[in-house]
């Protein structure tokens, strides 16, 4: 299930639809439990969610930087998912947006990881740093993805996905 929660905020593209086609890649089992996935902008979120400090690979880190995060199960709640798609799509500068390949690698990369911390926490717990088991399952499904979506591009992509690493990697 997706659920769309903006105020004053109309995403430039469709990203229900994007979700949408990254969840079908995914395989149910790994999205049991899994209540719902919410798209949100940063203008929906309160001022506590919005304003300070959170903790991760045990360095403190601005919350305004947050791209996505797993809500997990309460007394009272399932564990869901929280995209915030105003940050995501800032990320697609210029015509860039425009590109459904690259729409879809920045907002898998998010999401996969985001899922990653649904298997680790309910279906497959390892002993290692929780983000960096997060970041091998958005490996795995972002290629399960690519596999299955653009399997004629696979030549392409890999140089492709080489490329933004190394630059993502020098910022």
């Amino acid at each position: 299930r997706i659920q769309e929660v903006y105020r004053d905020y109309a995403p430039p593209i469709n990203a229900a639809a994007i979700v949408h086609q990254l969840l079908k890649s995914v395989p149910d089992k790994y999205l049991a439990g899994l209540d719902c996935v919410v798209l949100i902008n940063e203008g929906s979120l309160s001022r506590r969610d919005r304003i300070g400090k959170a903790w991760s690979r045990k360095r403190k880190y601005d919350k305004s930087r947050i791209l996505g995060r797993y809500h997990g199960r309460t007394r009272s709640s399932l564990p869901y998912i929280e995209l915030r798609v105003d940050k995501i799509i800032s990320r697609l500068p210029g015509l860039q947006i425009y590109i459904p390949l690259l729409r879809y690698m920045v907002f898998g990369r998010v999401l996969f990881h985001e899922i990653g911390h649904h298997i680790h926490r309910t279906i497959r717990p390892e002993h290692a740093e929780r983000e960096d088991v997060a970041d091998n399952w958005a490996n795995k499904l972002n290629v399960n993805f690519f596999r299955n979506k653009y399997w004629y591009a696979i030549p392409i992509l890999i140089p492709v996905a080489k490329t933004y690493t190394f630059l993502r990697g020098r910022r």
